[in-house]
């Protein structure tokens, strides 16, 4: 089974005394970031692959139509 877990709960979990409370709320903030950005361009590429896909199909004629 795939463990997903965010990167800030991965963050909460490593020893971050040598961080202060800034540098940690810094450091969670970038990975979500970080996360949001790496979902929305997946996101994106998934909706441009349907549309090609899309595209194809309705190029792309069958036998059957010009019969």
């Amino acid at each position: 089974m795939k463990n997903n877990q965010s990167i800030a709960e991965l963050l909460k979990s490593v020893n971050t005394a040598y961080l202060t409370d800034a540098e940690k709320y810094e450091a969670i903030a970038r990975a979500e970031r970080a996360e949001y950005i790496v979902a929305s361009v997946a996101s994106a590429i998934k909706a441009v692959k349907n549309l090609a896909i899309k595209i194809k199909s309705a190029l792309v004629s069958s036998p059957a139509q010009h019969a």
